[in-house]
């Protein structure tokens, strides 16, 4: 926030001398201090829970391998399938969303997502740039949706390939210094514009995200096609 520990002081009452402790990494707060914290900083809830996870400690996940073999499975599968018929684009992911299994026709919304095979990746990617006429807000979210992510499962194989992949993007890092704003899922009002690589046909996307009963590791990502309601493209 560009205070000094003094002027911090003054906002929330943590001492100047345990304040250092905290940011040199000597000691972890208290929920009852990061409350005062939260409080004194005028954090909003999502940021205050960012900070109660980062205390806590890191959430074990299984690897990506193993969530895929389990995505991969007859029921899986199947589900895929028929959402496919209801033309529905739909895909498996991980906390971390690397995509473990996906129909044809999400890949086609997300082109060349198999490159990374990370949706998260895949926005700082020069496909991203083609096909989301309102990349520059998709990319701000990401950065805030990765945060969150990472406050959970920081020390997780998925967490570390998925900042190898991203911190040699210029447009990444410049996002990720430039705020702290921390985003978990997607309100189904917020709708993913798109504009085809091939046709140029508009389109919007209503997303939603669910996790599987049978396994808190997996989340069922769907895409459902709306009228086009995007910026106007003669300006992206």
């Amino acid at each position: 926030m560009g205070l000094s520990r003094g002027l911090a002081y003054q906002h929330h009452g943590i001492s100047t001398s345990y304040l250092f402790k905290i940011e040199a990494g000597l000691t972890t707060p208290k929920p009852e201090t990061l409350d005062k914290i939260i409080n004194g900083y005028g954090l909003d809830p999502m940021r205050g829970r960012h900070l109660h996870e980062l205390s806590n400690p890191t959430e074990p996940i299984p690897t990506a391998d193993r969530l895929r073999r389990c995505a991969h499975g007859t029921v899986g599968r199947s589900y895929l399938r028929d959402l496919e018929g209801r033309d529905i684009c739909a895909a498996y992911v991980d906390p971390l969303w690397n995509v473990l299994d996906s129909t044809d026709g999400f890949r086609s919304l997300l082109a060349g997502v198999d490159e990374t095979g990370n949706m998260r990746a895949w926005m700082f990617g020069p496909r991203a740039h083609t096909v989301l006429t309102d990349w520059p807000y998709e990319a701000t979210r990401t950065v805030a949706v990765v945060r969150a992510a990472l406050g959970r499962y920081r020390t997780s194989e998925q967490a570390r390939d998925l900042i190898r992949q991203l911190r040699p993007n210029n447009d990444f890092r410049r996002l990720w210094s430039e705020s702290t704003r921390v985003a978990y899922g997607r309100h189904i009002t917020d709708l993913l514009h798109r504009r085809d690589p091939e046709t140029k046909e508009l389109t919007s996307w209503r997303i939603s995200v669910a996790d599987l009963t049978q396994n808190s590791h997996i989340q069922l990502v769907t895409a459902i096609r709306q009228h086009y309601s995007g910026p106007d493209p003669a300006n992206t």
